[in-house]
């Protein structure tokens, strides 16, 4: 076997080993396996290829969560300057509009499985019925 699939060999096992993917005696044995009893030849779990796939995946993981939230602000933000150039005075249609756009951050939040979605959305439509509460009470 070449040393490069070794090397590669060699730094799954020792990620596997230190992720608890495998009993580290299993582990053990086939370090002692791959570098014939030689243990001076550890390869580190850094190098696996797994490690580094891990990495690209979380990477691209916050980059699509980043974009995901920058959208829901642009919805947000048309929606509010539609209503300043078209409606401005109109709070009622503010209050619907708000409304709608948390009724879409819930359900973004449960289509895209996304905790922070579904938080923002019920923590808005919570602050939309006390503000309503609030100015009914002070009317």
């Amino acid at each position: 076997m070449n040393a490069q699939r070794k090397k590669i060999i060699m730094a799954e096992i020792n990620y596997w080993k230190q992720n608890k993917l495998l009993p580290e005696h299993y582990c053990d044995f086939l370090l002692t396996l791959y570098t014939q009893g030689d243990h001076e030849q550890e390869i580190s779990a850094t190098d696996a290829v797994l490690s580094k796939k891990e990495k690209k995946v979380k990477t691209r993981a916050v980059f699509i969560q980043s974009l995901y939230i920058l959208f829901a602000f642009a919805v947000l933000g048309i929606s509010l300057k539609l209503w300043t150039i078209f409606f401005e005075g109109q709070t009622m249609l503010l209050v619907g509009l708000l409304i709608v756009n948390c009724l879409l951050w819930l359900l973004a939040g449960r289509l895209l499985k996304q905790l922070y979605f579904t938080i923002s959305g019920a923590a808005g439509l919570v602050l939309i019925v006390v503000f309503i509460m609030q100015s009914v009470i002070s009317n």
